[in-house]
């Protein structure tokens, strides 16, 4: 089945309390997750879903890391470099880093992190340019040796391309290239097989359920700024603003505006110092093309510009983006850009309005986004444009319902990204 994904200026809210009115910061920090559930998986390899990516940014270490001045930094690596000349990345691994278990992070670690993703997903950017690639992941039990653009000698680690690569360090501060240690994946199957991948990064989990999950900071860590222990918590939009008496200047609450009703943003708006980080976050409306008109892409696209429009209405109170993509995301053309380069004309637009008032849409939601904005909008879009829909398909939790679009009975779902937001170029070959 395959899907379109369609990105609207939807941005993400980030609020703290305000700590003239709340108590004295608590040394437990809470970072209160509005936007997904607990994560389903701490395999690297599936960090790039919403739910997934925070905690694998807590516990692992990848090769770079991007560090608040956006420059790049390394707590696994002494050196890094790529020669222009060469075609060739070289990091020279720190000697002395640890596992939590106590045992060494290795060059072959690190250059397995790399080559793990490289087999698993063989047209990404820069990995697609790896020297001999192609005929590794062709062979049996590739995992049990790297491509040969990919070497270690001691502590060095280097990665040849067969071609010029433009930015080719800034890719590996992704989670995707989580470092873990080469023993806790089976070669030939590429799974884990460690009952508990032991951390590579700032944090260890201390404490784990589908509601919570705490952190404590590693006896080794020398980031002297960052607080010994950290509480991921996941609620509903519902259930934080039953709890907002509870929260202090010690709390973070994360989440995406389209998620929230208009009147529970503006309760939130009154009580939390809110800021929206399009960097960080956003939001897109996926279609499923394979559903009636939508297999066009023009009436895709009439959709989109129609519920962009709708959302705007309903959210008039809120900030929003100038553009389709945030400008400070490289790699993403504006709204004027996209509009430019796909206008529709008259009869086009004529010619999709008149296929997509034929059909009707099986959509729906998940119970605690009944009256979010994102469904509001979804709802006037269907009266703008005369389409019929089904009577909504509802489901407790966004995990059944992203299911079912994912086996193609809903035409619509409100998904989020926090991986691509760093890496256009890698969301369009995932």
């Amino acid at each position: 089945m395959a899907f379109k994904l369609i990105t609207i200026l939807v941005l993400a809210m980030v609020g703290f309390m305000n700590p003239e009115s709340q108590a004295k910061a608590s040394t437990q920090f809470r970072y209160i997750i509005t936007e997904t559930s607990a994560p389903s998986s701490l395999d690297p390899l599936d960090a790039d879903s919403t739910a997934n990516l925070p905690v694998a940014r807590m516990i692992y270490a990848t090769p770079l890391e991007a560090a608040i001045n956006n420059q790049l930094t390394s707590r696994v690596l002494e050196s890094f470099r790529y020669d222009t000349e060469k075609k060739r990345v070289e990091w020279k691994v720190r000697p002395g880093i640890k596992y939590e278990d106590g045992s060494p992070i290795t060059a072959e670690d690190v250059a397995f992190a790399v080559a793990r993703m490289a087999y698993t997903r063989p047209k990404f950017p820069i990995l697609e340019a790896i020297e001999g690639l192609d005929s590794w992941v062709k062979t049996a039990d590739a995992l049990k040796k790297f491509p040969k653009g990919i070497t270690v000698s001691d502590n060095i680690v280097r990665i040849q391309f067969a071609r010029d690569v433009d930015h080719p360090l800034f890719r590996f501060c992704l989670e995707l290239f989580s470092i873990i240690p080469q023993r806790c994946v089976d070669p030939r199957t590429n799974k884990l097989t460690c009952a508990k991948i032991p951390e590579s990064g700032l944090y260890k989990i201390v404490d784990q359920g589908q509601k919570q999950i705490k952190f404590l900071k590693r006896s080794d860590a020398n980031e002297q700024s960052a607080p010994d222990q950290i509480s991921f918590e996941y609620k509903t939009p519902a259930e934080l603003v039953t709890d907002l008496a509870k929260l202090d200047d010690a709390t973070v609450v994360a989440g995406n505006e389209s998620f929230f009703t208009p009147g529970i943003l503006h309760e939130l708006e009154g009580k939390l110092s809110v800021k929206y980080t399009p960097a960080a976050r956003f939001s897109v409306l996926q279609i499923n093309q394979s559903v009636g008109p939508f297999k066009d892409k023009k009436c895709r696209q009439l959709f989109s510009k129609i519920f962009r429009t709708s959302y705007q209405e309903i959210a008039k109170d809120s900030p929003a983006e100038g553009s389709v993509f945030t400008k400070i995301l490289p790699g993403y053309l504006s709204l004027k850009d996209l509009e430019t380069e796909n206008s529709l004309s008259p009869s086009e637009v004529q010619a999709c309005k008149a296929k997509l008032a034929k059909e009707s849409f099986p959509w729906g939601y998940a119970e605690p986004e009944r009256d979010a904005i994102f469904f509001q909008a979804l709802k006037r879009t269907f009266e703008v444009l005369g389409i019929k829909v089904l009577s909504p398909v509802i489901k407790s939790t966004r995990k059944e319902f992203s299911d079912l679009f994912a086996e193609g009975k809903v035409a619509f779902f409100n998904a989020g990204s926090g991986f691509w937001a760093l890496d256009p170029a890698g969301d369009m070959k995932m």
